[in-house]
């Protein structure tokens, strides 16, 4: 994942809501898929274990968050277990035999969580954080970005 990617997935938790915040992670799972693929194929194997690592952590954070007083919380649970297994066998196999297969779940997982976050209006869950302004001024290449109302306690508020 490139620097600039991480800082645009930073700024967009900091103003997610629960389902947007899902499907962030949802996102950031495909894009270490995606460079596994990519170190795989450069024949990187500490990149390509370190990705799917990542993604296995994502996965991971997806499992612990469920909530299991609903019933499709079961299933996205196996469905995690599932994919972290195979990323593990891919892992220690150095293999790409199952990557298709869950990026294709994951983007289906990814695609509905999004239509829903459509619809959520709820609140970010973090508060006292900086505004962020694009357009108000223009680079040479690119749109620049000003953030306003900087403070060190900026964040989840205890």
């Amino acid at each position: 994942m490139t620097k600039e990617n991480k800082q645009i997935f930073t700024r967009r938790i900091s103003q997610a809501n629960r389902t947007q915040l899902v499907v962030i992670v949802y996102e950031m799972l495909l894009v270490y898929l995606e460079d596994a693929v990519k170190a795989y194929e450069a024949e990187d194997k500490q990149e390509f274990a370190r990705n799917l690592k990542l993604a296995r952590e994502c996965i991971g954070q997806m499992r612990t968050s469920l909530n299991f007083e609903y019933e499709l919380s079961k299933n996205l649970f196996a469905i995690y277990c599932f994919a972290d297994r195979e990323l593990a066998n891919d892992i220690f196999g150095n293999k790409t035999d199952n990557l298709d297969v869950l990026k294709m779940i994951f983007t289906k997982l990814h695609d509905a969580y999004y239509t829903i976050s459509k619809e959520d209006k709820s609140e970010p869950l973090m508060d006292n954080i900086q505004d962020v302004y694009a357009g108000l001024t223009y680079g040479k290449t690119d749109v620049t970005e000003s953030l306003v109302n900087y403070d060190a306690k900026r964040g989840y508020m205890a």
